[in-house]
């Protein structure tokens, strides 16, 4: 159990489903995982954690969707929600996560009176962590 009241087990379990669901394009998917742990979790910043890249996948289930208009949105808050973490956290960086997002949805934001937008599955990209929180814990994860 984590000094938070949640069960570390299961926050890993949670987090990394979550990633494998992101990594086959299952955004949506992979935000009921990190909701899950976001809603449980006690520790300040990992909450913060979650619940930007949980915009990060809703950011593409509304690019998958067509959806310009919310994917640029979203992209905008999922972008404000990491402000303050360090650049690399939960054992992602998260300069390149919001880069590779940025390119994902680049098509709606070039055109901005776009409504509608087709997705290049060749812009998506999968989440490698740099290493694992649970296991080697930095900048305050635990």
């Amino acid at each position: 159990m984590s000094r938070f009241g949640f069960d570390i087990n299961e926050e890993k379990r949670l987090y990394l489903e979550g990633i494998r669901l992101f990594n086959e394009a299952e955004y949506f998917a992979a935000h009921d995982e990190w909701e899950d742990v976001w809603h449980q979790v006690q520790d300040r910043r990992r909450e913060q954690f979650y619940r930007a890249v949980i915009k990060g996948a809703v950011t593409l289930v509304l690019l998958q969707s067509g959806r310009a208009v919310g994917a640029r949105q979203v992209f905008v808050d999922c972008i404000e929600q990491f402000e303050g973490l360090p650049d690399v956290f939960m054992g992602l960086d998260i300069k390149q996560h919001i880069e590779r997002l940025r390119h994902a949805i680049q098509p709606a934001i070039e055109d901005l009176d776009a409504r509608n937008v087709v997705i290049d599955p060749s812009r998506l990209f999968k989440i490698e962590l740099l290493y694992d929180p649970f296991e080697e814990p930095r900048n305050g994860e635990r």
